[in-house]
């Protein structure tokens, strides 16, 4: 068989193209098998496009051994410090960290001069310091939609968005955590399909005061055990002033009926149409201002001041400038720059924030013991409050036979919890949470069934009963009727991963099932 294809030269660590060659499929066979795969890809940063992306669109990196085919020369200097492997590995710009809600974490795993490189050193090249890294021209202050092409999704994940900051010369330094201002935060967002492909799509505000070249950086952050997170350069420059922005209404600012008393606050917020908090004003209300004319004009004038691209507070003029009429407040309408955006204006009692959400991951309703009669019920709960936890496993009779506690805080805002388990039997299992005044809410009530220890094969469980239990070495039978076993650390985060709806990592059946199982 004569084809045009790749070999991987040794000296450079990289794949480059032959124009012909001769062999038999079994070698073709072999040789496809070493060529980088994107068959566990997961996603990048198309606009502003990330420099990998950029690089392997732009070619040549096939063409050469030394990157003189690369037209572009800040391309051409990662090819020679990394080969293709970069060009090729375009979704895969990560690092796992289990630690991840924990900064000093994330910067000791994803180190200086390697956040380009998505903290790995096989891609080093994408961190080369250049003034050649092609840049999309953006405006300072501006708006924008950002895009990740989502080749793999993965929720619950969050998001943190970069810039480097005026000081960093990116001719002479690779990009390190002290160049960087995080610039907007986001958390689990939902996917969308356009035109058949998946993205992560958010409402970018840039900052009003910069100009020249600066380097916009993103981290997706998955929400699993494993903790893998991705990191995407995307080079923009500054180029003149934001363009002003069409204003749409959303209706009327403050609506008739609206009281708030001395020790209230008044809440405003800007939701993006996938429900994300782009603006967020709290204005305390004393008596000096529980005038109704008079904290609705100190509200507006917050937002007037701090987000001119983003909202505006007050009616059109003849020049269709937005100004806000204090001589009769009900005229005044709320102008967002994205007509899909919504707002909210809402009084809060007291000041009192509403109580922190808790979530409870990981529970199934069917448990297995496993050849020594024992197993585990695991659960991850998950706040930003300050909370007393509390897992209950209660018999037919009422009477508690397993207990796990533990504690939530914005420090520790992730509680994982396990009850050891002996014995088969239908059981009622209940998690609740104690707030500091000592207010008790019930978090999960839920019927479990643990089945006895199977006689029929040489596994712990049957796939997903008792996942959050999972580790490296245990066995599972899986739907297929075969047995995976899962991979050692850090893969045996992913064994643990599970949901109905989009189950990446079950066993013979998940898109992805293979990063986390040995098939035995």
């Amino acid at each position: 068989m004569r084809l045009t294809g790749f070999f991987y030269n040794n000296e450079y660590g990289s794949y480059y193209m032959n124009s012909q060659f001769s062999f038999s499929v079994g070698v073709v066979t072999a040789a496809i098998a070493v060529i980088p795969s994107l068959a566990q890809a997961h996603g990048y940063a198309t606009y502003p496009k990330a420099r990998q992306v950029i690089c392997s669109e732009q070619g040549g990196h096939w063409g050469s051994q030394d990157g003189s085919t690369i037209a572009n020369e800040a391309c051409r200097a990662a090819f020679q410090e990394s080969g293709t492997y970069p060009f090729v590995q375009i979704n895969e710009f990560a690092t796992l960290v289990s630690d991840y809600n924990n900064m000093n974490a994330v910067k000791a795993a994803v180190k200086d001069g390697l956040i380009c490189s998505g903290g790995d050193v096989k891609k080093s090249g994408m961190s080369v310091p250049s003034l050649q890294w092609q840049r999309t021209p953006m405006k300072a202050g501006e708006t924008f939609t950002l895009k990740y092409l989502a080749t793999a999704p993965h929720n619950p994940s969050h998001w943190q968005i970069y810039l480097t900051n005026a000081n960093y010369n990116a001719a002479h330094s690779r990009v390190a955590w002290r160049d960087l201002d995080l610039i907007q935060e986001f958390g689990n967002i939902a996917k969308v399909n356009i035109d058949g492909t998946n993205y992560y799509q958010m409402q970018v505000t840039l900052p009003t005061d910069r100009v020249g070249d600066a380097t916009l950086v993103t981290r997706w952050q998955r929400d699993d055990p494993a903790g893998e997170g991705f990191y995407n350069c995307s080079d923009i420059k500054f180029d003149g002033d934001a363009p002003a922005p069409t204003w749409s209404s959303k209706g009327t600012y403050v609506k008739p009926g609206v009281v708030a008393n001395d020790g209230d606050s008044v809440w405003f917020r800007i939701f993006s149409e996938q429900g994300n908090e782009l603006v967020f004003e709290k204005l305390p209300i004393t008596a000096a201002n529980a005038d109704l004319n008079v904290w609705s004009y100190e509200l507006a004038q917050q937002i007037n001041a701090k987000y001119p691209t983003i909202a505006q507070v007050g009616i059109k003029n003849a020049n269709d400038e937005i100004v806000y009429e204090s001589s009769d407040l009900h005229l005044n309408q709320v102008y967002v720059a994205n007509g899909n955006y919504n707002y909210a204006l809402d009084v809060r009692e007291g000041g009192i924030l509403p109580p922190p959400s808790i979530t409870v991951e990981g529970l199934s309703t069917e448990y297995q013991l496993d050849a020594n009669s024992s197993g585990d019920i695991s659960a991850v709960v998950r706040s930003e409050g300050d909370y007393s936890v509390s897992m209950q496993l209660l018999n037919q009779s009422n009477q508690e036979i397993g207990k796990a506690d533990g504690v939530l805080s914005a420090q520790a805002s992730s509680l994982n919890l396990t009850i050891p388990i002996t014995i088969a039997g239908t059981f009622q299992l209940k998690i609740t949470a104690t707030d500091a005044k000592g207010a008790v809410q019930t978090v999960e009530e839920r019927t479990v069934m643990v089945k006895p220890a199977s006689t029929g094969g040489d596994y712990d469980y049957e796939y997903p009963s008792n996942i959050g239990s999972y580790d490296a070495g245990t066995k599972v039978l899986a739907k297929d009727g075969n047995i995976y076993e899962c991979k050692p650390f850090p893969a045996s985060g992913w064994c643990r991963i599970y949901s109905a709806s989009a189950n990446h990592y079950e066993p013979g059946v998940g898109t992805h099932w293979s990063d986390a199982w040995i098939k035995r």
